[in-house]
């Protein structure tokens, strides 16, 4: 059947396409069970659909690669605190709808044995089903799973530029980190900018490699 075509260009898979929604962010409660801790945080997914991210009131920021990311739940399928002093420091009873409904726990795994959950918690039933929805969308994009060498670079840059240090400059020990396999390249990289380190411009980096 020479008219045939295969699986992939059936699909015509299109890039990830993040919502305003996402990309401005929402206001969550991230709680963890084993440390009996409860922080509100601003939710936040990058243009480019790379990154979940959430900040805390202090301006610290944490990220996620959403390649890691298996599953999005909410309702039952939900992990709910069970502690008492738990519950109570997330005021349950102020927000309205269930709170199974609420919940957003976001199933991560780099392998088949280390998966760990990150658990949320919306103010509304409708916008925890919102950010599921989207997030396993994105999550499960082929596209992204499959990136070419310049959308690899975008995505580096991305992660960089997602934790700056107070003065809103990216600190050197994360590139260090982000590029740990190629220690040296980056040092020669760094050095051929002729500029403090705290001012390295990424794009410099980028493009020496």
């Amino acid at each position: 059947m020479a008219s045939a075509q295969p699986g992939v260009h059936a699909l015509k898979l299109q890039p990830p396409s993040v919502s305003r929604t996402l990309r401005n962010g929402s206001n969550f409660t991230k709680w963890d069970e084993d440390l009996s801790t409860v922080t509100p945080v601003t939710l936040c997914v990058d243009p480019h659909g790379f990154y979940l991210y959430w900040t805390d009131q202090n301006k610290e920021t944490e990220l996620l690669d959403l390649t890691l990311v298996k599953d999005v739940r909410t309702g039952r399928s939900t992990r709910t605190p069970k502690e008492a002093k738990l519950r109570e420091l997330l005021d349950v009873g102020n927000l309205v709808g269930r709170l199974e409904n609420r919940m957003v726990t976001v199933v991560t795994a780099s392998d088949l044995v280390n998966v760990s959950q990150l658990n949320f918690i919306a103010t509304q039933e409708e916008e925890a089903k919102m950010w599921c929805e989207e997030l396993f969308s994105l999550a499960s994009n082929l596209l992204s799973h499959n990136l070419n060498r310049d959308q690899s670079l975008l995505k580096a840059y991305v992660r960089l530029t997602l934790q700056p240090n107070p003065e809103g400059r990216i600190p050197v020990k994360n590139i260090f980190r982000l590029f740990s396999s190629d220690r040296k390249r980056v040092e020669n990289a760094l050095e051929s900018c002729r500029l403090p380190y705290a001012r390295v411009p990424i794009l410099c980096l980028m493009l020496t490699g």
